[in-house]
Formats: C-alpha cells, structure tokens, sequence
C-alpha cells in the first residue's frame, strides 16, 4: 500500500501558526484511516488517540502506512497539546522513512507553535528538501521560523513566495500586513 501526502493549515495564532499540521493518507485499514482523518480535523479527543494507537497496535501496515499513522497520531497529540509524546511520533515516522516530507514538517510546525523558530528552520527546510507537497504551507512555514529568529528579510521573501504560490490562501497575506518594506 502507498502513503499519499495530505497538507492542512488551520487554526494559526495571532503570530506563529498554533497547529499547521500535514495529515498523511493511508490505506493501511479502516482504523489508519479514522486516524488520517483525526489529524486532517486536528481532533484531540481520547477518542481519536485510541483509533491512531489501535491501527497501530492491531493493523497490519505495510511500512509506509505505518509511518504515515505515526504521523498522524502526532497530530492528533500535538493538536492536544502533548508536545513530547507527538514529538516522538513524529521521530518513530522518520525512523522508518527518512525521506517523509510530513514528519519533517510536522517537526517543524511542533518547535513554531513553541516559538523555537531556530530548531524549527532544519526542520522543515528537510521537509522541503525531501518533497513536501504544498510547498506554499511548507514556505510559509520557513518564513515563520525566520521571523521568529529576527530574519525579516528572509523572512518576507518567504511569505511573499508562499502567496505567489497560493494566491487563494489568506494567511501569507496576512502575515505580510505586519510589514513594511521601505527603500534604501
């Protein structure tokens, strides 16, 4: 079976993105999926949890998927606020794929919605290097961690790619409201 990437952003904070998450669609069985649509939603309840851990637990997944629902169920516990518990998922995903562009990202997103901008950057510039699907989301995240290390000018051109890319997307114009370009 193949993982098949999923992108979402939803719920940004006032000034760093507060659960930017990148769902990973499985076709491992019906609980990986339940899991995949979990994350999609950013659902925090137990109830959400128990499904990821059970496809898991009782699933047979062929790798991919397996990696896939570990990511998944990182954004179901990042999204509940269990950073460290979604922080080792996210770790167990890349353990089995390394070239996963969505536990990068998800890394990433995890270290922004603490304001650790300078963990976040490797982060998710690796899940720009190994393919990220929406590169607007994943830009646009790299813009946010430049900002939050006072890199204003990296982090302008970000966002403005990240609206070039997706010009229907309101959060890259949002972000660019904040500045004020003035020539030298």
């Amino acid at each position: 079976m193949r993982a098949f990437a999923l992108f979402t952003a939803t719920m940004f904070g006032i000034s760093i993105p507060a659960s930017a998450q990148s769902a990973v669609l499985t076709l491992g069985g019906p609980l990986s999926t339940l899991c995949y649509q979990s994350a999609l939603a950013a659902d925090s309840r137990s109830s959400a949890l128990e499904g990821c851990t059970r496809a898991l637990d009782e699933e047979a997944l062929a790798t991919p998927d397996r990696a896939a629902t570990y990511v998944n169920r990182g954004i179901v516990l990042m999204s509940g606020g269990r950073l460290k518990e979604a922080d080792a998922d996210f770790d167990s995903a890349l353990k089995l794929n390394q070239r996963l562009p969505d536990g990068w990202l998800n890394k990433g997103f995890l270290r922004l919605r603490t304001g650790n901008g300078r963990e976040a950057l490797p982060l998710i510039q690796k899940g720009i290097d190994v393919g990220a699907a929406n590169r607007a989301l994943a830009i646009f995240a790299r813009g946010v961690a430049h900002e939050q290390m006072g890199e204003f000018g990296p982090a302008y051109a970000d966002l403005k790619t990240a609206q070039r890319l997706a010009p229907g997307w309101s959060m890259p114009t949002e972000y660019l409201a904040n500045y004020r370009v003035s020539q030298r």
